[in-house]
């Protein structure tokens, strides 16, 4: 807010007998020219204005605003004035007519001006014209009236009108617009301006790198919308020579994703703007690496609004790095399930839909970047707290369901003390010891296997089992075979490395197992001919959902 008045020293009468309006004038030329040094010198102003789109303005009211609140004087009188300011000169407009016996009151000119001609008028004028607002719909601009101005309007219907003058005025940034758009939007190769009928000026969109070819070349009108859409955007970049304010909302609506990041790329080489996306993709987010977040979220019945500030960005981005996942692995669930590796990550979604019942509706299971380094590792402490990050804070993460992880030869007090931090282990010691199926392995091996002269049958895969089984090999780490049986052999085994045998054997030496293949086609198998097979798995895994609701 900025006040201008004159000093309560001052004696009305003198106001009065002197000349009134000579006197607060100099107060206020004063008060208006201190208002405009710092305007023109003071880089970290900051000028807000706001408006209620709610609210029923009357003509008095909309008078008040646009002339910045007038004021009434301290005299005996209900006059009120108004400042105007005219090519560099400052005056006072009376606002009322006084009455005809107030002859003791200076009266100057009679305030008969409208509102676009009063100071906040054209403040706000420049405010608005300052703004370009893309929305996620098609633009209607490859066509309209030439007028000799360049500046492109907030709603970019002149569009043709402004490129038509950079293509005849400015050759060198006329074809930087066109690399820029040929960046962003690979299938365009040139943009021209033709003139048309009744002084029309037509964007004329040419997809050839012939451009001696005009018979190739497309009207706008005939384009996607994100085309009308980029040309404008990059106009303002590169043509404005003050900051402007530009919100794009939802690019990815109009743009392919290679575009809309390859947007996002191309306004960053323009800091002196000010941007705001409006978006649900995590891939823009990640791409514009933006100086703030809010976060809009709709909950009991009403949308919330928090603010993600920088340090927590950058926060967020070191916890990425380490998780070694992507936003958008992360982004959009209401939950997550972190598991062991990428095998679990796409069988145990399965296993919980198709056996369990359980819908995941907002839930996503993720694969942890190294377990070793968060369960055994120098550094487990640090990671542990990474981990425990996701659940606080005004964070684009969504809270953690829990930790579900193999076993293997953990010692029973590692496995405690892991317990304690909220870690989950599978009964057995690993995922594959799960998938020991005859008929499974079977089935698997003989579609892969296309080259064996006769099919692996159940009765081979069985006899594989039962002498490993016998032999007592394959044991974990530290494993004692005095202490395996038949009840806990299952328990006792590195079921990754039995299978990774038997592959071998019964193809001669020809098919090796690989995890995020084969063991998801034996879940896929068992979960769609045989789930009673993994039923046990499927209770544990929905243990964990249940507990964390």
């Amino acid at each position: 807010m900025f006040f201008i008045g004159y000093e309560d020293e001052l004696n009305r009468q003198q106001l009065v007998e002197e000349d009134y309006y000579d006197i607060f004038l100099g107060y206020v030329t004063e008060a208006f020219d201190k208002f405009k040094n710092k305007l023109e010198n003071n880089n970290s102003l900051e000028i807000k204005i706001s408006l209620y789109s709610n609210m029923a303005m009357d003509d008095i009211s909309l008078k008040k605003l646009l002339n910045f609140e007038s004021f009434k004087t301290q005299l005996n009188c209900q006059d009120f004035y108004r400042i105007e300011y005219k090519l560099g000169e400052i005056s006072l407009l009376l606002d009322v007519d006084t009455k005809e016996n107030d002859a003791d009151i200076v009266k100057p000119c009679q305030y008969k001006a409208e509102n676009y001609e009063s100071i906040g008028y054209k403040i706000f004028k420049t405010f608005l014209n300052s703004i370009y607002r893309f929305k996620a719909e098609r633009l209607n601009v490859a066509i309209c009236k030439f007028e000799n101005n360049d500046e492109l309007k907030s709603d970019a219907s002149n569009l043709a009108n402004a490129i038509c003058i950079l293509q005849g005025k400015n050759p060198g940034m006329f074809t930087q617009f066109n690399k820029l758009v040929s960046e962003i939007l690979d299938e365009i190769k040139w943009i021209s301006v033709l003139p048309k009928d009744n002084s029309n000026v037509e964007i004329i969109v040419w997809t050839t790198d012939n451009l001696h070819r005009d018979d190739l070349s497309i009207s706008l009108s005939l384009c996607g919308s994100g085309v009308s859409q980029i040309l404008a955007i990059v106009y303002i970049l590169i043509s404005s020579d003050q900051p402007r304010t530009i919100i794009i909302d939802e690019p990815q609506s109009f743009l392919h994703p290679g575009a809309a990041k390859k947007l996002i790329e191309t306004i960053k080489q323009f800091p002196q703007h000010q941007y705001f996306i409006a978006t649900h993709s995590p891939e823009i987010i990640a791409s514009a690496n933006p100086s703030t977040i809010i976060k809009l979220q709709y909950q009991d019945y009403e949308t919330t609004a928090s603010v993600i500030k920088p340090k927590e960005i950058e926060s967020q981005n070191e916890i990425l790095a380490e998780l070694g996942v992507r936003l958008s692995d992360v982004f959009g669930a209401d939950s997550i399930l972190w598991v062991e590796g990428q095998t679990e990550e796409i069988c145990f979604p399965l296993i919980l839909e198709k056996v369990a019942r359980i819908t995941l509706m907002g839930i996503k299971i993720l694969s942890v970047n190294s377990t070793d380094a968060l369960l055994d590792g120098k550094r487990s402490d640090l990671v542990f707290d990474i981990y425990k990050k996701l659940t606080t804070g005004a964070t684009l993460f969504p809270p953690v369901i829990g930790f579900i992880f193999d076993r293997e030869s953990k010692t029973e007090t590692k496995i405690q003390e892991l317990k304690k931090r909220g870690v989950t282990f599978l009964r057995l010691p690993m995922y594959e010891n799960y998938l020991l199926s005859p008929e499974a392995i079977s089935v698997v091996i003989n579609e892969e296997a296309t080259w064996l002269e006769t099919s692996i049958s159940i009765t081979q895969v069985q006899e594989s089992i039962d002498k490993i089984k016998q032999e007592k090999s394959y044991l974990l780490q530290g494993g004692k075979r005095e202490e395996v049986s038949d009840n806990n052999w299952l328990s006792k085994i590195h079921g990754a490395n039995i299978l990774k045998s038997m592959f071998q054997e019964l193809c001669d030496n020809k098919l090796e197992f690989r995890k995020t293949k084969h063991s998801y086609n034996l879940t896929k198998w068992l979960v769609e001919n045989k789930p009673d097979f993994l039923s046990e798995l499927a209770e544990e895994l929905g243990n964990i959902l249940h507990k964390s609701q």
